[in-house]
């Protein structure tokens, strides 16, 4: 398939259009970006070129926004890996065996934006259709309850059952938070 790359730069104020295949397209406005035309959900190594601009947008961490205090952004993650399991029962979706490697990308108000993931060689085989689409819905429903006014991203692994810290742990943590 032809791609087709064109750029255009107008001085006030800066913007920069790329348009690849008719379907995808970047405009970046004053150094922001605006609009990146990708999936909510894809598998990491796909979309390799709009992936790398992600960064442009959110380029900071959730250790970050979490104010460096490992044990609070640990537990944020964690309890949204346990609140997609919830999700996944609720629904009646089988994530039991499922281990992942994962990238989110968040908003300011803590909705997911985008989630790229991939398979673990030890998971259990699922249909990738069926995992994006179930990945894709439950970001419809979650939100992280975090106080920030960025952007912020993470990369972590997620392996289900969930049953990696024992609960009792997990509660001491959160206490001291």
């Amino acid at each position: 398939m032809a791609r087709i790359l064109f750029i255009i730069l107008s001085l006030a104020p800066l913007s920069l259009v790329v348009a690849q295949d008719n379907r995808n397209a970047l405009v970046i406005e004053d150094s922001q970006v605006k609009e990146l035309a990708l999936p909510k959900v894809f598998q990491i190594g796909e979309y390799e070129e709009q992936y790398g601009l992600l960064y442009e947008i959110y380029h900071d961490i959730l250790l970050t926004v979490c104010h460096d205090d490992m044990n609070l952004a640990f537990n944020k993650w964690m309890d949204m890996i346990t609140e997609m399991e919830a999700y996944a029962h609720q629904i009646d979706f089988d994530l039991n065996g499922v281990k992942i490697w994962l990238k989110v990308f968040w908003n300011e108000d803590g909705r997911i934006r985008y989630l790229s993931y991939y398979r673990k060689p030890n998971s259990r085989n699922i249909d990738p259709v069926e995992l994006s689409a179930f990945l894709s819905s439950f970001m419809n429903v979650y939100k992280m309850p975090i106080d920030t006014t960025v952007k912020f991203t993470h990369n972590g692994s997620a392996q289900f059952p969930s049953t990696l810290i024992p609960l009792e742990t997990r509660n001491d943590q959160q206490g001291k938070n």
